[in-house]
């Protein structure tokens, strides 16, 4: 019972500090103005494997990165922040990950 009382404390350790690395550093709602739908459907495909930016949903995407190494690892890291965004009603936000002195950039505008 113990060990399965100190993974659960050292696996939510570990979780928290994975995704405090990735933050929102820029938002802008603009409720009803945006398809938040369709925004939901172009994060899903923005997992793409390169740092191309795209018109999806109305919007300019963008991902971008200072000596960050995968496209997808930043995905990773601010898909759920960019998710909770849209549904917050955002029309501009950009989603940071830092990793060490790596850093990356994903967003719409």
């Amino acid at each position: 019972m113990q060990f399965t009382a100190v993974f659960a404390a050292l696996a939510a350790f570990v979780v928290t500090q994975v995704s405090a690395n990735a933050s929102i550093v820029r938002q802008f709602n603009a409720l009803g103005a945006t398809d938040q739908n369709a925004l939901h459907s172009c994060l899903d495909g923005y997992r793409n494997g390169n740092w191309d930016g795209e018109d999806c949903g109305g919007r300019g995407w963008f991902k971008g990165s200072h000596d960050y190494k995968s496209p997808d690892n930043c995905w990773d890291a601010c898909a759920g922040l960019l998710v909770q965004a849209i549904n917050q009603g955002a029309s501009d936000v950009e989603c940071d990950d830092v990793e060490g002195g790596a850093r990356c950039w994903i967003g719409f505008h």
